[in-house]
């Protein structure tokens, strides 16, 4: 299994700045916290000022008192601009068996705070697809305990330093021949992640079978991304799903989104990923 440190980084990025609606009675300017703490990356932290319903941009709080600790260490941090856009960056990277808590205070705002670990990484092996076909196969080793993961499939892009990177997101779903354990989560749509808890296989090795939209084509490279999630990072995620689900449906209440920051919105959870190159037979 080859780690993609880099790779890592940027989705952790793109993962805390997808838009959510908190359906909930406005109590005045809050502040936003959106990190999803990555096993072997530094932390990403970006705060913005909460705004009332049907606002369309959020100002990023760029004077914040920020403290990191890791157990009783504290992480420093600076402001720094990526992509156009603010983040507080931890100078030291995040290792597991560790609690993180992040305290965050702004003039003019209720100071907040929030606290998570880091999940066990998900152990793969075996990769396989082949030509011609639309399957997708790893066995996935799951240890002994309340386990959760978040499945994503790419199609890989070769740099010139020989590692690979996502092009573009592969829509997917469970082939029902063989995943007894996900039962309840086959359908005949496809989708582009599952999210999915250990409860039907805990402590056992199972094979996970996806089946692609696309036939597979020979000699291209696909990445399998499975992240070990918390229960905040789970939760937090569920509800986007839930969220996304829901839209536009008037028969259903709105889905608040889960937050773990408090006096506060947002996410600060840990999530840690493994990926495994899988190069098309």
């Amino acid at each position: 299994m080859k780690k993609i440190f880099p790779l890592i980084t940027a989705l952790a990025l793109a993962a805390c700045e997808r838009p959510a609606n908190i359906p909930m009675e406005y109590e005045g300017d809050r502040i936003v916290v959106n990190s999803l703490v990555q096993e072997d990356s530094v932390v990403y932290l970006r705060l913005t000022r909460s705004q009332p319903p049907g606002a369309i941009s959020f100002p990023e709080i760029a004077n914040a008192g920020v403290r990191l600790t890791a157990g009783n260490t504290v992480l420093p941090m600076q402001f720094k601009t990526i992509g156009g856009k603010g983040y507080y960056v931890s100078d030291a990277k995040v290792t597991a068996g560790m609690r993180y808590k992040v305290e965050v205070t702004a003039t003019g705002l209720p100071a907040v705070e929030a606290a998570d670990t880091l999940p066990r990484r998900p152990l793969l092996r075996e990769p396989f697809a082949q030509e011609g076909g639309n399957r997708v196969k790893v066995y996935l080793s799951d240890l002994p305990g309340g386990d959760r993961y978040r499945i994503r499939l790419y199609k890989a892009r070769k740099l010139d330093n020989g590692s690979f990177t996502p092009a573009e997101r592969r829509q997917y779903r469970f082939d029902p021949s063989y995943n007894n354990s996900f039962t309840d989560l086959v359908t005949e749509t496809y989708h582009e992640y599952s999210l999915i808890p250990d409860d039907r296989f805990d402590g056992k090795e199972i094979l996970v079978v996806l089946q692609t939209r696309q036939v597979l084509v020979k000699n291209e490279v696909l990445l399998l991304e499975v992240s070990g999630l918390t229960s905040a990072s789970w939760q937090y995620l569920k509800s986007l799903q839930l969220q996304e689900a829901n839209r536009g449906n008037l028969l259903v209440d709105p889905t608040q989104v889960f937050t773990n920051v408090g006096k506060g919105y947002g996410i600060f959870a840990g999530i840690s990923t493994a990926w495994v190159e899988i190069p098309v037979k």
